[in-house]
């Protein structure tokens, strides 16, 4: 029996949290959507594919794999890693459960969002540290709940302004939209709040420096987060190569601006809701001018 389970711990199947977040990524599915149809819970699903939580019962792995739509060769690869990582399994074979780290990202060129609220420190002003301080601590529990679904990571908070990271420019893009939803909503509650929040977006290589990150990208996105009005997103040109047609937004030009520490003056773009247009004939002049 030993030598048995000695073979089991050496068959080449994936573990079931991989395979999860690919089959999920590639169909552009979040994880509070494939939760709500699985029926668990968002933070169980992400534990699941970070290997901090075992691969769930064989009925919650079928109703995933119809959820993905997973046929043939696919969803049987998805059921055994489900069987093969499930609590009896990993205590038959000894495996262990993975140290709870965030994944690694996939991607070595990231998307950049900073964003923070705009008349924060009137407001400071007239109702007091404290109530600025609870302000800051909801919008950073606010931002993490938006960027997590939106496969992004919360990476630094500094008084109101949030800064994440992500694979995608895409869902940096959509992430951007809800976060400014989300404030929209807690505005309608609380009628004092500040009136809205700015947010930039850059992409592009960035050096890890302990938890963060340090480049251009990074002081783009600042700057671009300073220019952004209450309820505006301001992005890159890079960001819209990458992702030129995202749901339920147009890129409008906002002409050239010269960001403070960068030398040329940089094409500037909103990300406004809107249909999709195609942005390379919604705004040549700004895309052809960040060649080079």
């Amino acid at each position: 029996m030993p030598n048995f389970f000695n073979f089991l711990r050496k068959i080449p199947v994936p573990r079931f949290g991989e395979l999860l977040y690919q089959h999920r990524t590639l169909r552009w599915m979040s994880v509070d959507d494939l939760a709500a149809v699985v029926n668990i819970s968002p933070s169980a699903l992400r534990d699941i594919e970070a290997g901090t939580r075992p691969a769930p019962p064989l009925n919650v792995a079928k109703a995933m794999a119809d959820a993905l739509g997973l046929e043939g060769e696919d969803r049987g690869n998805f059921l055994d890693a489900a069987e093969l990582g499930s609590p009896m399994m990993r205590a038959l074979t000894g495996q262990s459960m993975a140290p709870a780290t965030p994944p690694a990202l996939s991607a070595a060129i990231h998307a950049f969002v900073i964003a923070d609220i705009r008349g924060y420190t009137a407001y400071t002003q007239r109702f007091g540290d404290n109530a600025a301080a609870q302000l800051s601590t909801r919008f950073a529990d606010i931002a993490r709940s938006v960027l997590e679904r939106w496969d992004g990571r919360l990476v630094e908070v500094r008084g109101d302004e949030v800064l994440g990271v992500f694979a995608s420019a895409r869902q940096a893009v959509l992430a951007a939209g809800e976060l400014h939803e989300r404030y929209a909503e807690e505005r309608l509650q609380h009628p004092e709040l500040p009136v809205g929040i700015g947010v930039g977006l850059d992409l592009g290589e960035a050096v890890p420096v302990g938890e963060g990150y340090r480049g251009a990208a990074l002081n783009r996105a600042a700057r671009l987060c300073s220019l952004a009005a209450p309820g505006e997103t301001l992005v890159s040109p890079g960001i819209v190569y990458v992702a030129p047609q995202v749901e339920g937004v147009r890129f409008l030009s906002r002409g050239q601006e010269q960001l403070k520490g960068f030398a040329e003056p940089v094409p500037v773009l909103l990300a406004a809701p809107g249909p999709i247009v195609d942005a390379a004939s919604e705004a040549p002049d700004a895309l052809d001018d960040s060649e080079g």
